[in-house]
């Protein structure tokens, strides 16, 4: 049985847990579900509306984007160049790999891989070194 299933089978137990007039609490820890108080309740409000149909998560995520082949290159990237903002990786995801991610969840997939996230705000300091250059070729401003 896989991980949806057993958590859809932990969740009816739970409902019907409570439908036996256990509480949520009890419910909750019976069935091996771990909820709030907020989030059992309003499950069993739907499950009394709408049936297991309500314990049904369609939710998918983005797991099927990302490929081991993508995986292997954003280690070996993030190795070279940990300071890289995401904002900066996505544009390179999307030609590499034909994928497009939010840059949010690039970070999540390098906190995932146990990679650096580099902190927000401003871009690497490899920029004074860029523009030096145009300084010096008389293309950029100088005060």
């Amino acid at each position: 049985m896989g991980k949806r299933e057993e958590l859809y089978e932990h969740k009816r137990q739970a409902m019907q847990l409570m439908a036996a007039g256990k509480s949520w609490k009890e419910a909750n820890e019976q069935s091996g579900l771990d909820y709030s108080r907020t989030g059992i309740q309003g499950l069993y409000r739907k499950w009394c509306a709408r049936g297991d149909e309500a314990l049904i998560d369609n939710r998918h995520g983005h797991p099927y984007k990302v490929t081991s082949e993508m995986r292997e290159w954003m280690n070996e990237h993030s190795t070279e160049k940990p300071e890289e903002q995401a904002s900066r990786l996505v544009p390179e995801i999307k030609a590499r790999f034909g994928v497009e991610l939010e840059p949010h969840y690039v970070n999540v997939l390098r906190h995932q891989l146990g990679l650096p996230v580099p902190k927000p705000g401003r871009p690497s300091q490899s920029l004074p070194s860029e523009q030096s250059t145009e300084t010096e070729s008389g293309t950029g401003f100088s005060p």
